[in-house]
């Protein structure tokens, strides 16, 4: 997964298992479901789109309640 297209794709498609995970799955199993279907995506990302693809990742986690946002910004 190299370009920018084929990793927004991919971040579409992990948003949707995300919230099968929720419908699905008891809570407390949700983020480590979740962390494994990410694996494929977050693993594959070029150096330069790395910090794009683990914004994104950490925001669907943020909104569906999983993580707490970092009040830093870091």
């Amino acid at each position: 997964m190299n370009s920018k297209a084929d990793i927004d794709a991919g971040l579409e498609r992990l948003a949707a298992t995300l919230a099968e995970l929720r419908r699905t799955l008891p809570q407390d199993e949700v983020l480590e479901a979740f962390g494994e279907a990410a694996r494929p995506l977050t693993g594959q990302v070029p150096a330069e789109l790395d910090a794009y693809v683990q914004g994104r990742v950490n925001t669907l986690l943020t909104d569906a309640g999983l993580i707490q946002e970092d009040p830093g910004g870091s």
